[in-house]
């Protein structure tokens, strides 16, 4: 199977899923999240609601709406797409943003560890008012 139709098949799943999972908590470590937080995602991304760094502010971006923070341009490529950034969304993307949308602006290749990807969702999930 290719790398291609793996990560469709995921993102189809996703899609299924994204109801039932959007409103549970990830079983994920949200300290540690914060460590990859400062260490990798801090470089492009703010933690603080209305601040726009590199890349859109995390801040609230759990449970938004893909390409929608206001005065951050987004590619053509992501403002196609019509998800909220949920556990099943997110999972994806931190595994290769680029693999799950082709033309993206973001440049990281994602997070090779599970774990990692789950503490860093868990916690985005903490970001918020």
């Amino acid at each position: 199977m290719s790398v291609r139709n793996l990560l469709a098949g995921l993102a189809l799943s996703a899609t299924i899923a994204a109801p039932a999972l959007a409103a549970e908590p990830l079983a994920g470590d949200p300290q540690h999240g914060l460590e990859i937080y400062k260490h990798i995602c801090s470089l492009c991304h703010s933690n603080k609601k209305g601040v726009i760094v590199i890349g859109p502010p995390l801040y609230g971006a759990y449970g938004r709406k893909v390409a929608s923070y206001p005065g951050y341009h987004y590619s053509e490529a992501l403002k196609a797409k019509d998800w909220t950034w949920d556990v099943p969304h997110l999972l994806i993307w931190e595994a290769g943003a680029r693999k799950m949308v082709p033309g993206t602006k973001m440049s990281f290749p994602g997070l090779k560890n599970p774990k990692d990807r789950q503490d860093i969702i868990a916690y985005l999930q903490t970001l918020h008012d």
